[in-house]
């Protein structure tokens, strides 16, 4: 186990900050080519082969085995580092991080290590507390915030190459890793095996390296803090943290009976109690259950290929979708581990259904085919008896859904190219208000959707628009509860975008050499820019800053 080492206070003055660029861990993607139409074979809607929206539930449609898969779109989209007031951002060329006070605006900033770039908000922490990993040093500074706005700073080893954060929910333990496919394909021979265990409890802090298997997509932990989970192309990696004298791995779980399985045809879903992981993959109709305790797997089989699958918030229920049969299959955990009739299956017979998209805190989820370029979508509540589904009418069809944490709301991407032929929108979002349900609200952008974010009450939205061969960009700020919006000129490229719920501003991370953050009152809709965090930093009232 190797040691810490504890950086002094290093703060400057109110309103200084340098000549930075926004980075956040998690930045929007650049690439909007995942905003484009589906490729493939369209579907209009029955009677409106013009593009017109049919009314849902109408006409049955036929799924068609011969759609294109599925797209991830949500996961394109995050936002920077936010605790309950600050918004955090690193600087990787001044080996900086500046925090910024929402609540006045205030500006600091604090000497991390050599290229701060992946930067996280560490949850329940007690404080403000974020942590970024500095890629040329190979460690991580972990940054804690006390009520005045000071820094108290720690050093901790992490392994080279780390680009990503595990965060465990009660901001004991953190897990630094390196995720392959963010930049370029690297090198087969690079396995991006080794993670650091750090433990953040205050006076306890340490870091531990560990290997795991080849090539981590995704790290997790058991509600109750006491292993971690590495799904890596081997199988999973089982992390003992309750191990005496330190986190081990303790052990690898297949995922497969065939050791030389394709890993890029399966999605790996663990469940919150790390008892099991669900495994789906391309074109197989069965859902493999596997026990991580007991090291046993048992498949189900469903009555055609899933194309998607989520667990609930609470890990008690598990939804697939079956997209050539238009079924959504609800799979009770764990005594579907056991017995595979333990599962209720809800035929939708008014929509394509390809994808799920679940509430963090409710029993809802939103069912959608952005493969089929269809004006509709399907709430389902799984955990009714029977389950109860309805399928809404949309004006555009949905290339991916944001659902929010209450389940009441939902904001939507859409297919722009499907709208007067794409010849004169080049972006559009949705509001969905469903609890009261009200009907769905279009409203065209005038550059691609790049980021979204949705308040944790649910009440407000923010969706970011950038062009950059035209040189728009923008912010759309959405009141849920009325589905009104309004939008706001930004001088500079959109980074990434987020919703402070304490001290109710939204803001948007803009591309700027001196660093610039905007962010809006949510409550009188006004404006404020912050440019030049190092350079003392400027407020400029308004939508645009100068």
């Amino acid at each position: 186990m190797s040691g810490s080492k504890r950086r002094g206070l290093t703060v400057l003055a109110a309103l200084g900050a340098a000549g930075l660029m926004v980075w956040a861990a998690g930045c929007a993607a650049d690439d909007e080519s995942m905003m484009g139409a589906s490729s493939g074979p369209k579907y209009p809607e029955p009677g409106n082969e013009a593009g017109g929206g049919g009314a849902a539930g109408s006409t049955s449609i036929d799924a068609g085995s011969e759609l294109p898969p599925e797209k991830e779109v949500e996961s394109a989209y995050e936002f920077p580092a936010a605790t309950g007031k600050y918004v955090w951002v690193a600087n990787p060329l001044s080996g900086r991080v500046a925090y910024v006070d929402a609540a006045t605006l205030e500006v600091r900033t604090t000497e991390a290590g050599h290229g701060p770039t992946w930067l996280s908000a560490v949850p329940g922490a007690g404080t403000d507390t974020a942590i970024v990993i500095n890629v040329q040093s190979s460690d991580a500074t972990l940054l804690r915030a006390d009520a005045d706005g000071n820094i108290d700073s720690l050093e901790l080893p992490v392994a080279p190459g780390s680009n990503a954060w595990a965060l465990e929910a009660k901001g004991d333990w953190a897990i630094a890793w390196g995720d392959y496919r963010k930049g370029e394909t690297p090198p087969l021979a690079m396995g991006y095996q080794d993670i650091a265990v750090l433990r953040l409890t205050a006076g306890q802090e340490s870091s531990t390296r560990l290997s795991v298997g080849y090539r981590p997509v995704a790290v997790s932990f058991s509600a109750d803090a006491t292993r971690a989970y590495a799904v890596t192309q081997d199988g999973v990696s089982v992390i003992d943290l309750a191990a005496t004298g330190g986190p081990i791995a303790s052990k690898l779980v297949a995922l497969s009976d065939d050791p030389l399985e394709d890993p890029g045809s399966r999605d790996v879903s663990v469940t919150p109690d790390g008892k099991l992981a669900l495994v789906r993959r391309d074109g197989s109709s069965e859902v493999t259950v596997v026990d991580l305790e007991a090291d046993k797997r048992s498949a189900v089989t469903l009555s055609g290929p899933v194309t998607d699958l989520d667990l609930s918030p609470d890990g008690l229920r598990a939804v697939a979708v079956v997209r050539d049969s238009q079924e959504a299959v609800i799979l009770r955990l764990p005594e579907v581990a056991e017995d595979p009739s333990a599962l209720t299956v809800v035929k939708v017979d008014d929509a394509v259904i390809g994808s799920v998209a679940m509430a963090a805190e409710a029993e809802v989820a939103m069912l959608y085919s952005n493969a089929a370029e269809q004006y509709r979508i399907t709430r389902l509540e799984y955990s009714t008896e029977p389950p109860a589904y309805r399928t809404m009418k949309l004006h555009a069809p949905v290339l991916g859904v944001f659902v929010s944490r209450d389940g009441t709301g939902a904001i939507l991407l859409h297919d722009a190219e499907a709208l007067d032929g794409g010849a004169s929108i080049p972006g559009a979002f949705g509001v969905l208000r469903m609890a009261p349900e009200l009907p769905a609200r279009l409203q065209a952008t005038l550059a691609p959707p790049t980021a979204v974010a949705i308040a944790p009450d649910g009440q407000h939205a923010v969706v970011a628009e950038k062009d950059d061969s035209r040189k728009i960009y923008g912010a759309w700020l959405v009141r849920m509860p009325t589905q009104q919006v309004d939008r706001y000129e930004l001088a500079s490229p959109p980074l990434a975008v987020g919703v402070l719920g304490d001290v109710k501003r939204a803001f948007v991370a803009q591309k700027h050499p001196e660093g610039r953050l905007t962010f809006v009152d949510l409550d009188t809709g006004l404006a404020r820019t912050l440019t030049g965090f190092e350079l003392g930093a400027r407020v400029v009232d308004g939508s645009q800053a100068q």
